[in-house]
């Protein structure tokens, strides 16, 4: 799917506001019920690393050259870094220094394998195939391309325009109880 629907989905359900936040949800140092703490935004962050740390760098550098944004001249070493962060072994190696650095990322950096996981379906045969198993293998499983498929596009984004609404409805019941 596009970037900005991982960090989405990835704040739905990788943050305390969002549905991982359970029954309480977040709250501050007094007891009151925080709607938006710093893990929304960790885990919005960490949804959208994968393809930041990689194409990101490629639009990144074709813009502050003047060029605009560009599929096509992608350098070798960006499917690289593409390889590396869409993989079971990028991610764990990833995950596992974050929460080495900070614990209190774990929760926010699942965002990070969320986004992989999310592409294996919605990501065709070609370069950018999810490649789970890279470097060990190259092989992925070949989705379908929601860049071709309109109706993954929308599915998607009602999907997660749902998951915050259920958000919302859940802690405005409990709120209630």
């Amino acid at each position: 799917m596009d970037t900005l629907f991982h960090g989405v989905i990835g704040a739905a359900l990788c943050s305390r506001p969002g549905l991982a936040g359970g029954r309480r949800g977040p709250v501050d140092r007094i007891g009151r019920r925080q709607w938006v703490d710093w893990t929304l935004w960790a885990a919005l962050f960490f949804g959208l690393v994968p393809d930041l740390a990689s194409l990101g760098i490629h639009f990144a550098a074709d813009l502050f050259t003047g060029n605009g944004i560009r599929w096509h001249g992608i350098p070798d070493f960006i499917f690289v870094l593409y390889n590396i962060t869409h993989s079971l072994l990028g991610m764990a190696i990833g995950h596992g220094l974050l929460v080495g650095w900070k614990r209190a990322l774990w929760l926010p950096a699942l965002a990070w394998p969320l986004h992989v996981l999310t592409d294996v379906p919605t990501h065709g045969d070609g370069r950018f195939i999810t490649p789970l198993f890279w470097p060990f293998s190259e092989a992925g499983f070949a989705g379908w391309s929601w860049w071709q498929h309109p109706a993954i596009f929308y599915g998607g984004w009602i999907l997660a325009g749902g998951l915050w609404l259920l958000v919302l409805i859940l802690r405005l019941t409990w709120r209630s109880q």
